[in-house]
């Protein structure tokens, strides 16, 4: 299955191969990155950027990387730096921190749990805040509720994967679900109250909404095939997700209680990662072609699609408003 396909390259921390025309693209963005930011950090300068940003995994070298893309700008800023995967970043409501998952290693570790994945808190420079979890299970998938009290996130600590929520200092840790089995990709409602997630509990994977104690869960698909990656709209009333129904991943809006089904892209690539731009018209997503992962913005008006030119995965998009760095 393609998410399958997805996870494992997350998890051995293996980047997509470029082709020569995206490559030159994501070239030229960083070349513009260096001549722009190096001559102002080098006199003191502090950048103001204004605008919508997209926070990304970016393949770099042999590695994933958080990245921030300026879509006024189409300006691509790597934030972190460090071996190891880097991935599933989102934005901190209402500051400029930054929650993710990463499998950088620790050589001074004295066990061999450096190297799975952890949750960390990030500036916007990419400086570690503060480590939430540290084991020897793969805790990925994080998403910070809406009042920025509670993290949900996917572990494996159980012997499956399974959806946990915890404090946002790491502390006050719960599993929510507890299903035969798999449990993937929380995502919180916009009032905070439930969270939709995918999990393959009664055969393929199916999208399911619970409380956000873990109470009341209701599945709302019910096809034969796979749904994945479910994700609110910003006014609480609609998921965006990926199904391969029709064969191949496409991507489709539904009411939140599962009816209203309608599919938003025709295309014979594989479409994954769905994400709601701040104002609810439009998403981002990756499509999967020749083997990488292109970064493209579908138009829910009039369905126009514009590839931004970056290779990654988009996870989270915001109003920035005015930064200072």
């Amino acid at each position: 299955m393609m998410f399958n396909r997805i996870v494992k390259k997350r998890q051995t921390s293996e980047a997509p191969t470029m082709q020569n025309k995206r490559e030159a693209q994501v070239l030229k963005i960083w070349l513009i990155l260096i001549v722009a930011l190096f001559p102002l950090n080098a006199c003191g300068g502090s950048p103001t950027t204004t605008g919508q940003e997209i926070l990304m995994s970016v393949p770099y070298q042999d590695d994933w990387e958080v990245a921030i893309f300026n879509l006024d700008e189409g300006i691509l800023l790597r934030t972190t730096k460090e071996h190891g995967a880097d991935m599933d970043p989102v934005w901190s409501p209402g500051s400029e921190q930054i929650l993710m998952a990463s499998a950088r290693r620790d050589d001074s570790a004295a066990d061999d749990r450096s190297g799975d994945d952890e949750l960390f808190v990030l500036n916007r420079e990419g400086s570690v805040v503060h480590q939430l979890t540290d084991n020897l299970f793969q805790d990925t998938q994080p998403d910070w509720s809406p009042d920025g009290k509670w993290i949900s996130f996917r572990s494996d600590r159980t012997g499956r994967p399974e959806i946990f929520v915890m404090r946002f200092d790491g502390s006050q840790l719960r599993q929510l679900t507890n299903s035969v089995g798999e449990n993937w990709s929380p995502d919180w409602s916009p009032d905070g109250g439930s969270l939709a997630f995918a999990s393959n509990r009664n055969g393929n994977f199916d999208l399911f909404v619970m409380r956000a104690d873990g109470s009341e869960v209701n599945q709302v698909t019910h096809s034969p095939a796979d749904e994945w990656h479910p994700t609110w709209s910003p006014d609480g009333g609609s998921l965006a997700f990926a199904s391969n129904r029709n064969g191949n991943f496409d991507l489709f809006v539904m009411r939140a209680d599962g009816s209203e089904v309608n599919q938003v892209t025709h295309s014979p690539a594989d479409e994954l990662e769905p994400i709601w731009s701040p104002a609810g018209n439009a998403l981002s997503f990756a499509l999967m072609e020749s083997g990488d992962l292109h970064v493209l913005i579908l138009d829910l008006d009039d369905g126009r699609i514009t590839d931004t030119g970056v290779v990654g995965i988009p996870a989270d998009w915001r109003n920035s408003g005015p930064v200072r760095r």
